[in-house]
């Protein structure tokens, strides 16, 4: 099996352990690859799983690769969804061919830049990785939260990192998206954002919702 076949039978190990499926016919016949004994047996041979009975049980080597995986792949997701405003139904493709590209540092990169997210699109848990854990920053982040700009300087909209649909339309109501130009006017006694001639007053936790672009000396 070539890496990357080796790469989605984690990804369905990983998948099958989430939905307490961890059987072998569950395996075999999921809909993603024609899988058989082959491939079960190219997992055991490598160290990333076991037989147990009627199951199939990934090791700490195999649930590692797993985790790692599948972490790419949903925040993948969240990069074409949040910053390229791809519909979930459009990033599957895209998702897949990055969790086999993305290096550990970028992935890690790309988790700081969107605010380090707990669900993916679609609402499934992100595998954590060390910078959530730390919730360090990267100091060059291309994107802030719109929390740490400067009052009264325009800048533009990268992102929108919230998973509360009802929240994110009103936001697009008010063409707070992607690309959109915003100020704050003031921060107390509350958060006045200015987008084009509107200005809409708002919650700090709503607002630390809202990415930019970095300006230089932001």
């Amino acid at each position: 099996m070539i890496r990357n076949e080796i790469d989605e039978c984690l990804e369905i190990l990983w998948h099958l352990k989430e939905n307490h499926e961890s059987n072998i016919d569950n395996f075999i016949s999921h809909d993603d690859l024609e899988l058989g004994s082959a491939a079960i047996k190219e997992l055991e041979n490598s160290g990333y799983a076991t037989i147990k009975g009627e199951n199939i049980v990934m090791t700490a080597k195999g649930e590692d690769a797993a985790r790692q995986i599948v972490r790419r792949h949903r925040l993948a997701e969240r990069l074409l969804s949040d910053v390229l405003g791809m519909k979930p139904e459009e990033i599957e493709k895209g998702a897949c061919e990055f969790e086999h590209i993305l290096a550990p540092e970028l992935t890690e990169s790309i988790c700081t830049l969107l605010g380090h997210p707990r669900l993916c699109p679609h609402g499934i848990k992100i595998p954590e990785g060390d910078c959530c854990k730390s919730k360090k920053e990267v100091i060059n982040s291309a994107a802030i939260s719109l929390l740490k700009a400067k009052t009264m300087k325009e800048y533009d909209v990268a992102y929108i990192n919230t998973q509360e649909e009802s929240r994110l339309q009103k936001l697009f109501q008010f063409n707070i998206i992607p690309g959109a130009t915003v100020k704050i006017n003031q921060r107390y006694p509350s958060i006045v954002i200015q987008c084009g001639k509107t200005q809409l007053a708002m919650e700090e936790k709503i607002a630390g919702e809202i990415y930019v672009w970095r300006n230089g000396d932001a």
